[in-house]
């Protein structure tokens, strides 16, 4: 119950609050349009007034504007605006349509709006538009119109009735009323040409430009004649070609008539002091005002003299003589500069209305041309505009002496010299004057040669001697210093020629000073395979260096020659040839030859002609081509091989058809080449003999395999022995015997243990039967019945004097290893281990080798016997002793 009282309680609060806001709203004055009209194409003026007093009128006024297509009654515009109040209560505002009005019709109302409070909103003003009436013909908007580049335009077409249905376009596609489509916002980049452009719309249209407002800069203004203003200024972007973006220009209110060349001139007084100049450049999309300001006496630009028709000319100087087109020039302090031939020298003429200029050091008979300017003295701003060109020749003057050098060729000798250049003629030439024989030769006669002859030839005879030779150039009015030449005689010349290589078509030729150049050096220089009369080129250096660089062709060879200049005739320092720049031959090698020698082919040529060789030859590549080698195939395969002689050896071809090319080459690449062809072929005399020595080869390896395998262990003896090493038994024979088994006759050897007190008693050996048993060497007893069988072979048996009572050695040491680098004892014995002792049998292989002394022997002590690693004492009371060594270190010493 309680929560019902509460719910009706706040319905009746917010009824209450929501009559109050209504009644507050009815009670904010309503707004009265007046007046909503067309501005232009595109704007809409709204005019409307208040129905506040004066003393109720807010300090602020707000109000809300919408604006609707009529016909759709859709919402175009809204927006909030604020005016500040005024006593009258009329109030304007505008508003820029993004389509021409004329596409449609709209709709305008507003309303009052105070701290979020609005009154009703005013009835609707509506402003038609063309689609508001039927016409008999499709309108296309807007017509005519400028616009600027960067700007966009969306376009309408009003349709006639007969035309909307079944209307199709791909430029209009958005519908706004029932008669009217438009286009979407197209953008305009660049302006457009003076035709303008179209936009089509049902077989009509309407045609549209774009350009800019004018941008014009840099305004400056100046006197040229100190009685008028001259005004420049720099144009800026272009506005475009159309009607609608012609620009208007004035100075100070004052219309420009010259405004096309961006110039405009107007009175001015050059005393009036500093003045200020406006120019104003107006089109149809806006306009532009920029300023200059200056005193005109700190802004004098002269005008260009005039040149008189009277112009004084001599050889080697000229006065030019103009007028100035204003009298106040005539008395304005100046200064002139010259141009001559389109150069500017470096002089000034200043004066006060300057008229005239003296110009010096002319070449003479020469053409010139010549205009002035001239700026002002006091206070300089800038050189003047030129004058009219004036074209002058000089007068004709004394030629300079002729430069003459000499050829030798074929031994016949010839005068030349080269023509004397515009500078050096002075005038035209009329001939040149030989005179041979001495200077001081008064009878000598002159020799006349055509101005265009550069070439005489000695008589025969002259040139066997030392000859003195003048020639002079003759001009129309004068005739020059003679040069002379001294022609040394014939002689042995130097024919030793050294190599010179030029460099990017040049030859750069040094030597060393000479003692004998009293006027400096000359270099001369012609094809040397070429060759021809009066075809030399020659230059004179001071320093013994030159460049030579005219007339040089690549890959020619050329002769050079370097003279030394003296008070007499000319002296041959060097000469050398080589190419100024090579280039690959032109020309083949000669005479190739292909000589076969079974499957090798020998290749010999002679070399390329030498006026075709066109630089050095570095050498030669051989190229050959195989064709049906013989493996069924039909292939060609292509080898190259470089050579620097003049013959190649290709040896081991398969047999085949063979293609050989050779062709030389220098440093700038390969010339032609020369082909021949020849068969290879194997001869079967030499497959019989190939085959012949590999199964002879074969034979001899398989024997010297045999031999090896059969008489291995003899030839190991002979080549590479074993060097035994003995080992003894532990067994003893019978009591009393003074048999011992020995290892090797190296313990013979020791000096020490074979003395005796008969040193003249010799050695006996007499033959013994031992047997072998497979580990020793059985013990065995004196008597010979117990000899073992085991042995088949017969052993030397060493009777020892027993006279010998003292053994002072304790014992033996074994010689047969680590032996000494030094000579061992026994070698003075002549004794060799396992070689046969000279003066003894001849000893057997055999398993043990016994040693029996003699039966007078009385041993007074024991004696120590050593076999290798192994030593043994004797009894003393003993008779005899048997000492047993492995069989396979035995094996060496039976006979």
């Amino acid at each position: 119950m309680a929560s019902e009282c509460f719910w009706a309680a706040l319905f009746s609060w917010l009824v209450l609050v929501i009559a109050q806001d209504m009644q507050y709203e009815h009670h904010l004055p309503v707004p009265e349009i007046v007046q909503v009209n067309e501005s232009g194409d595109w704007k809409i003026r709204i005019k409307w007034k208040d129905h506040f007093t004066n003393t109720s009128r807010p300090e602020k006024i707000t109000y809300d504007v919408e604006i609707f297509y009529t016909e759709q009654m859709r919402l175009v515009h809204n927006e909030t605006i604020e005016v500040k109040p005024h006593v009258t209560g009329i109030y304007h505002w505008s508003w820029t349509s993004p389509l021409p009005l004329q596409c449609t019709s709209h709709s305008v109302r507003l309303r009052y709006k105070d701290h979020g409070q609005t009154s009703n909103w005013t009835s609707f003003y509506i402003l038609k538009g063309k689609d508001f009436s039927e016409t008999s013909e499709t309108q296309v908007y807007p017509k005519d119109h400028a616009a600027r580049v960067g700007d966009s335009i969306e376009f309408c077409c009003i349709l006639k009735t007969e035309s909307i249905a079944g209307f199709n376009s791909s430029n209009f596609t958005n519908r706004i009323s029932s008669r009217t489509y438009t286009t979407g916002p197209i953008l305009l980049n660049t302006p457009s040409k003076s035709a303008g452009i179209d936009m089509l719309c049902d077989r009509t249209g309407a045609t549209y430009f774009i350009g800019n407002a004018p941008d014009d800069h840099s305004l400056t203004c100046k006197t040229r004649d100190l009685s008028s203003v001259e005004c420049h200024w720099e144009p800026g972007r272009h506005v475009g070609d159309a009607y609608p973006y012609i620009v208007h220009y004035s100075i100070n209110g004052r219309e420009c008539s010259d405004s096309i060349n961006n110039m405009c001139v107007l009175e001015g007084d050059i005393n009036k002091g500093k003045t200020t100049w406006t120019l104003t450049a107006k089109n149809h999309l806006g306009e532009k005002n920029i300023s200059d300001a200056a005193d005109l006496k700190l802004r004098v630009h002269l005008g260009a003299p005039e040149f008189a028709n009277a112009v004084s000319v001599n050889a080697r100087n000229a006065t030019l003589t103009w007028n100035w087109s204003n009298k106040l020039l005539n008395s304005f302090p100046m200064i002139c500069q010259v141009e001559l031939n389109h150069h500017i020298i470096e002089k000034t003429f200043d004066g006060f209305g300057l008229q005239s200029a003296l110009l010096s050091d002319l070449q003479p008979f020469r053409d010139y041309t010549a205009r002035v300017r001239c700026g002002s003295r006091d206070h300089f701003y800038e050189w003047g505009d030129w004058s009219n060109i004036i074209s002058l020749t000089t007068e004709e003057d004394i030629p300079e002496a002729v430069d003459v050098w000499m050829q030798v060729l074929d031994r016949q000798t010839y005068i030349i010299w080269k023509h004397p250049t515009v500078e050096q003629s002075n005038g035209i030439i009329k001939g040149y004057e030989l005179r041979v024989g001495s200077p001081s030769d008064a009878t000598r006669e002159p020799i006349s040669k055509a101005p265009n002859e550069s070439c005489h030839q000695l008589i025969s005879g002259s040139s066997e001697r030392d000859t003195s030779i003048s020639i002079s150039t003759r001009n129309s009015k004068y005739i020059s210093p003679p040069s002379t030449i001294i022609i040394p005689s014939l002689g042995s010349d130097n024919d030793i020629t050294s190599p010179i290589s030029g460099y990017n078509s040049v030859f750069n030729v040094s030597w060393e000073p000479s003692p004998y150049s009293s006027c400096g050096y000359v270099v001369d220089w012609f094809p040397t395979y070429r060759a021809e009369m009066c075809a030399v080129n020659w230059t004179k250096t001071k320093v013994p260096y030159a460049t030579v660089d005219l007339g040089l062709e690549s890959g020619v060879k050329y002769t050079l020659s370097v003279y030394a200049c003296t008070s007499g005739a000319p002296q041959l320092l060097e000469r050398r040839s080589g190419y100024a720049k090579e280039l690959p031959p032109s020309g083949t090698v000669q005479g190739l030859k292909a000589d076969l020698q079974g499957s090798d082919v020998m290749l010999s040529w002679e070399d390329v002609p030498e006026e075709q060789q066109n630089g050095v030859i570095l050498g030669y590549k051989v190229y050959y081509t195989a064709r049906n080698t013989g493996d069924g195939n039909e292939r060609s395969d292509t080898s190259v091989q470089e050579t620097s002689e003049r013959v190649c050896k290709l040896s081991n071809l398969r047999a085949g058809d063979y293609t050989f090319k050779v062709k030389a080459f220098t440093s700038a690449g390969e010339g032609p080449e020369i082909t021949i062809t020849r068969n290879v072929s194997l001869q079967a005399y030499i497959l019989v003999i190939s085959i012949l020595t590999a199964l002879a080869t074969v034979a001899f390896i398989i024997t010297l395999i045999a031999l090896c395998s059969t008489k291995r262990e003899w030839l190991k003896s002979k080549l590479y022995p074993d060097i035994p090493k003995p080992q003894l038994s532990e067994r003893w024979l019978t009591k009393g015997s003074q048999l011992y088994l020995v290892i090797d006759k190296v313990l013979l050897s020791e000096k020490e243990m074979l003395m005796s007190k008969n040193p003249q008693a010799s050695l006996q050996v007499v033959p013994l039967k031992i047997q072998k048993e497979p580990e020793d060497v059985e013990l065995m007893p004196k008597d010979s019945s117990q000899k073992s069988s085991r042995c088949s072979k017969t052993a030397s048996l060493i009777i020892l004097d027993s006279s010998y009572t003292n053994v002072p050695n304790p014992g033996i040491q074994n010689p047969t290893y680590n032996l000494p680098l030094t000579e061992p004892a026994y070698a003075a014995l002549g004794y060799r281990p396992q070689v046969q002792n000279p003066n003894s049998r001849v000893l057997q292989t055999c398993d043990s080798l016994p040693i029996q002394m003699d039966s007078d022997y009385q041993p007074q002590s024991s004696v120590t016997l050593h076999c290798p690693a192994v030593t043994y004492n004797t009894d003393t009371a003993s008779d005899s002793t048997l000492i047993s060594c492995p069989e396979y270190l035995l094996h060496n010493h039976c006979s």
